[in-house]
């Protein structure tokens, strides 16, 4: 499982994530948003985890985190 975090105070909206990304298109939007653009995550579970949006992105505004699932009923650990 994957959790992409985008930093709202970093992020200025260019969609470098999205162009970048095998499955940009499914994971990223880009919007406006106080007048501000940002990119927003509109689908984590598309997510193949390259970390090409992370490495990437010039204002170092996305964090990808794995989570681990143990065996028990999906216990997060």
């Amino acid at each position: 499982m994957v959790q992409i975090v985008i930093d709202s105070n970093k992020c200025l909206g260019e969609g470098i994530c999205r162009a970048v990304c095998p499955k940009g298109g499914r994971i990223y939007k880009i919007v406006e948003l106080d007048g501000k653009r940002l990119a927003v995550v509109m689908d984590e579970s598309s997510c193949l985890g390259c970390k090409l949006c992370m490495t990437r992105c010039p204002h170092d505004a996305i964090r990808i985190d794995f989570k681990k699932r143990s065996r028990f009923r999906d216990v997060e650990f």
